[in-house]
């Protein structure tokens, strides 16, 4: 059972765009769920949030549209990453402090391998004749030595208005101390340029590390135009609807803002969707007993796998990681965001043979339209549902419980010429596809365990998208990872995680002096600014139960050139200097081993993250049933699996029909209306007292 509003007849809602489907779950005030999914829309992204909007609101047959009786709305979206890896953002310009103009292109002037003799770094979002230097001048600590050139800004803007441009980014030397002339310079420019939105390095992360604040400012204005766009679009759809709850979005960190926020910094929305399945699988695995989950989601078009201990998922920023893990996509990104390894492993992932005559699988992919040959929507390239079609693994017609019936013939056909170029039956072309693409995703799962130091076998998968329940069964027996949890509502996981967290911001002031000089009071009226800031953003009253805060700081010891974040625990009133530095020492000896003088720590940062309360889903258990499952099985068909070598005759089971704690042992597949899940020979399932389904490698009790 899953609460969410205290009232019967309004609803908490989570909506999630993907590649391929657009998913809807709905909690209602009795703890009832639906799960809606409908096509992606990828020439319009919101056509597809109303249509799926729609048909909740008709299997509810409400009296009155569903939108009007919505307590909470959160949505995940892919559109500012696709923007981004589209390259169909805005033409923009970017304004730099005089001498600046090249930071784009020069960077930090290090390679992240260096003995790739072929790797190199991405272009600038914005092309060199478009980077504008303006006179101006402030030092580090904020002082101005040289003041705004006003006439230098009105000629910029005067090349602007020539050029079509969409968007502006603003980026001064050190105006994260002292942020007037980049506040000016966006006031000219809009009052001589209205229309066009100005992204500030201060109004965007306002901390020090000159180029990383300039690549995410360029990066928010060249995202800006689209996204927007999109968002006054969806908002002005649903107000028009007279939606009853104000539209929130996922953050990439797993806290939501609302729209305007969001439209304002989409630079911070580059992981939104896949962060929801993330901190999903963190609270559903809090709730189940399991706080070390590998989180799984593999969907239409990729697989996005997180690592997350002690219930806490695993953030990457600039701070506290290499340079590999604070990028997107070869841009550093001074923001934190949740740590997702994604790879192109999806239902759509295009098998395909190299000049080599080796068989790849992915990263292309069908999408959703045309989609896998399956489909029949004029797809012709075997891809990985067809491959699980013709091992029997998906019922063609049951696919979203019989709402699309896929076409198995045309799966065959796909198959049967990717075959022929190999000289094998189109069996062993879909095993071998189902068997590339899982080592792909192993690989995946090694990179956020085994490379961080984790043994995965100490973690157990939480399997979830629409794919996800086929793969991880066997996935685990590879691995050596004795459970795969599966929740009933993985196809739309991802969507029942947005409705998982608060309203989050984040609060960032650079200090950058020895802490040793500072004293206590100075520290916390730092910390209290930002609580200021905090309760000002949320509109909410100092004491109130709703309102938390979190407290950190970026610490190095001197001569340093990066930093380690360390948590502050504790009320405000007992933060000081000295909690801090022993903090801080705890965490530089648990990374490297070995301390250094503690008078030589540096205090380079503090921050605040404010999170506002929200209606969210809660979890109870339900009374575990000593009946036999055999009461859920539907039927038997073949399925193939690769460790018989054969098709075997295998037992179906109707998985809206099991009750928490109906046992099955494998093989057997499991289905429901939106997913499927495998389990192998050998291996046992359960279902736990939250409806989770336990899936168990050989010889391990689920």
């Amino acid at each position: 059972m899953v609460k969410g509003s205290t009232d019967d007849h309004a609803y908490i809602v989570g909506i999630d765009v993907g590649g391929t489907f657009t998913d809807l779950l709905l909690v209602d005030g009795a703890g009832n769920l639906v799960v809606e999914k409908t096509p992606s829309t990828p020439a319009d992204i919101a056509a597809a949030v109303l249509t799926v909007l729609e048909k909740a609101e008709a299997r509810l047959a409400l009296e009155r549209p569903l939108v009007h009786c919505l307590d909470r709305l959160v949505h995940g979206s892919t559109v500012a990453a696709n923007a981004f890896l589209e390259r169909k953002g805005a033409r923009m310009a970017f304004i730099a402090t005089k001498g600046t103009r090249d930071t784009l292109v020069t960077r930090r002037m290090y390679r992240e391998d260096m003995y790739d003799t072929r790797s190199g770094e991405p272009p600038p979002l914005v092309t060199r004749d478009n980077v504008l230097e303006v006179e101006e001048r402030v030092d580090h600590k904020g002082n101005v030595i040289t003041p705004l050139n006003e006439d230098d800004v009105l000629r910029v803007i005067a090349e602007i208005r020539d050029r079509d441009i969409e968007a502006v980014g603003v980026c001064y030397l050190f105006s994260f101390r002292n942020p007037a002339h980049e506040l000016r310079t966006k006031e000219l420019l809009g009052r001589h340029l209205p229309g066009i939105p100005v992204s500030t390095s201060f109004e965007v992360c306002p901390e020090i590390r000159d180029f990383e604040r300039a690549s995410t400012t360029h990066l928010n204005a060249y995202l800006q135009p689209p996204v927007e766009k999109y968002l006054r679009r969806l908002d002005a759809a649903l107000r028009e609807r007279k939606v009853s709850a104000p539209l929130q979005v996922m953050h990439s960190y797993g806290g939501v803002t609302d729209a305007e926020e969001a439209a304002e910094k989409p630079v911070n929305l580059l992981l939104s969707g896949p962060a929801g399945g993330v901190i999903g699988s963190a609270f559903l695995g809090r709730t189940a007993g399991y706080p070390n989950i590998i989180s799984f989601d593999m969907g239409g078009t990729s697989c996005d796998i997180s690592l997350i201990r002690d219930s806490t998922p695993n953030l990457s920023t600039p701070i506290n990681a290499t340079s590999s893990h604070c990028k997107f996509e070869g841009w550093d990104v001074l923001i934190p965001f949740i740590d997702i390894h994604t790879i192109g492993s999806g239902g759509g992932s295009i098998a395909w043979i190299d000049r080599g005559g080796g068989v790849h699988v992915g990263p292309e992919s069908m999408g959703a339209d045309p989609g896998p040959a399956c489909y029949g929507k004029g797809g012709t390239e075997a891809t990985v549902t067809d491959a699980d079609v013709l091992l029997g693994y998906i019922d063609p017609d049951y696919y979203l419980g019989g709402e699309i019936r896929l076409d198995r013939e045309a799966a065959h056909k796909a198959m049967r010429r990717l075959a022929r170029r190999l000289d094998i039956t189109p069996t062993e072309a879909a095993e071998g596809i189902f068997r590339i693409i899982n080592t792909n995703m192993l690989n995946g799962i090694r990179v956020v365990s085994v490379e961080k130091g984790h043994d995965p076998r100490d973690f157990a998968i939480l399997s979830f998208g629409g794919a996800g329940g086929i793969h991880a069964s066997a996935l685990i027996e590879q691995l050596g990872i004795d459970r795969v949890i599966i929740p009933r509502t993985a196809s739309a996981f991802s969507a029942f995680g947005l409705l998982c967290t608060d309203l989050r911001r984040d609060f960032v002031t650079t200090i950058y002096e020895p802490i040793a000089g500072l004293k206590d009071g100075e520290i916390r009226k730092l910390f209290r600014g930002m609580e200021r800031e905090g309760r000002a953003g949320f509109g909410v009253a100092r004491g109130s139960p709703d309102l938390r805060f979190e407290y950190s700081a970026d610490m190095r010891y001197a001569g340093q050139g990066h930093d380690i974040r360390v948590d502050l625990d504790g009320p405000l009133a007992t933060i000081g200097r000295d909690g801090i530095i022993a903090a801080y020492n705890r965490a530089y000896e648990r990374a490297y081993g070995y301390l250094e003088d503690e008078s030589n720590v540096q205090l380079v940062n503090v921050r605040v993250v404010a999170c506002l309360a929200t209606v969210k889903p809660e979890i109870s258990r339900t009374r575990q049933t000593r009946a036999l499952a055999a009461a859920a099985r539907k039927g038997t068909r073949d399925v193939f699996f690769g460790e018989k070598k054969k098709y075997v005759q295998t037992p179906i089971y109707d998985g809206h029909a099991l009750r928490p704690g109906n046992r099955i042992g494998g093989p057997a597949v499991i289905e429901l209306a939106t997913t499927t899940a495998v389990l192998r020979p050998g291996q046992n399932l359960r279902v736990d007292a939250y409806g989770n389904f336990i899936a168990a490698r050989k010889g391990v009790r689920p």
